[in-house]
């Protein structure tokens, strides 16, 4: 069994945040390579899942690279990939059995920018811990989770984290945490169907900080001058960020007369999306331990022994865990510069919480989800 093999000649991505997708790089043939040799070598590392195409991409990775060092996996393997390989996903689901399940497996659940990314690196503290964030299989499958019947979808799941769960060799940790993006709590039960005794951690943070925090993100990875006055720059991130939503959609929100959606409505619904997958899970027994952005940075010990708790581990590494607080976890990429970056205005905010008072939903400011 085979997979065909490209040299890496230059990359077509322009946006560092969006999905990672078969077609992101600049690719020449290279002939076909065995795909035990790819099960074989952990430099070989999963990229991208396309359920539409039938395919997964994976990326080679210079000797011995560590990804549990990578601020976001998905963008160190967009740097830095050397070669890529296709296959098609039922080999490359056959080809997962010869994979060894992790021991310990927790997946760190979230609706993006709460937080997560510290929690990822203060996992990464712990010795015989290996943690990755967001690697982007799980969100390549959030957004087809609506197209594909289920049995499918939770089978590619168990494949494509076996083949992620893979650390460098001459390690061998004894517990993989893996905090996938935001996306990934829309398909949390999947998760648990494929990997039942995982454990799992839902981070989270009230509507209108988690809307401003998203609007000066999105200042700064694109014109920030669209933002807030230009009406129709959500369609272009529709499908990413509401996860394949179909824009009927906005149907269950706005009345045919509502007028142009401003930013931040169009974040509303995002933020309303993942909280209410959250919900759902939790609904039909799926088991979280939730952790709100402000009691984190509030009550940090406290809430750091409650992350570690939650994936099962032992507190006794809890002091070196709590240097994850002194680095910004996002240094070095788009989200972690210091570009200005306005507030959001305050008629947006009327606009973001008129609409969640007509849902009457609550903001999760001072509420607290339940666990």
């Amino acid at each position: 069994m085979n997979a065909d093999l490209f040299l890496i000649n230059g990359q077509n991505k322009d946006n560092a945040f969006q999905a990672s997708g078969l077609d992101d790089f600049k690719l020449s043939p290279n002939g076909q390579i065995g795909v035990e040799m790819l099960v074989a070598s952990p430099d070989w590392t999963l990229y991208s899942v396309d359920p539409a195409k039938g395919k997964v991409m994976l990326v080679e990775m210079p000797t011995g690279s560590d990804l549990s060092n990578s601020v976001f996996v998905y963008q160190d393997q967009f740097d830095q990939g050397l070669r890529a390989a296709t296959l098609n996903i039922d080999a490359f689901i056959e080809a997962s059995q010869a994979l060894a399940p992790p021991n310990h497996l927790s997946f760190l659940f979230s609706t993006g920018r709460c937080g997560s990314t510290l929690a990822s690196r203060i996992f990464a503290k712990i010795p015989d811990v290996w943690s990755l964030s967001e690697p982007d299989y799980l969100t390549n499958i959030a957004m087809a989770r609506l197209k594909y019947p289920r049995g499918e979808l939770v089978a590619l799941v168990r494949a494509a984290t076996l083949w992620t769960c893979r650390p460098p060799k001459g390690q061998a940790p004894t517990a993989i945490i893996i905090k996938p993006r935001s996306e990934a709590t829309l398909i949390a039960e999947l998760c648990r169907e494929a990997f039942p005794h995982s454990q799992n951690v839902f981070l989270y943070r009230g509507l209108l900080g988690w809307a401003d925090s998203i609007g000066k993100l999105s200042q700064r990875a694109m014109d920030p001058a669209i933002v807030y006055t230009e009406t129709e720059f959500w369609r272009d991130w529709w499908d990413h960020v509401m996860a394949g939503q179909p824009l009927t959609t906005l149907q269950d929100y706005f009345s045919p007369d509502h007028g142009p959606i401003l930013a931040s409505e169009f974040f509303t619904l995002a933020w309303d999306l993942r909280i209410e997958g959250y919900l759902q899970a939790l609904r039909r027994g799926m088991n979280f331990t939730a952790i709100h952005y402000a009691d984190l940075n509030k009550n940090r010990e406290q809430e750091t022994a409650r992350l570690l708790s939650g994936c099962g581990l032992s507190t006794e590494y809890l002091n070196v865990a709590m240097e994850a607080f002194d680095v910004d976890s996002h240094r070095g990429r788009v989200s972690g510069n210091e570009t200005p970056a306005i507030p959001m205005p305050m008629k947006q905010r009327e606009r973001a919480t008129a609409l969640l008072a007509r849902m009457g939903k609550r903001d999760y400011v001072e509420a607290r989800l339940p666990d």
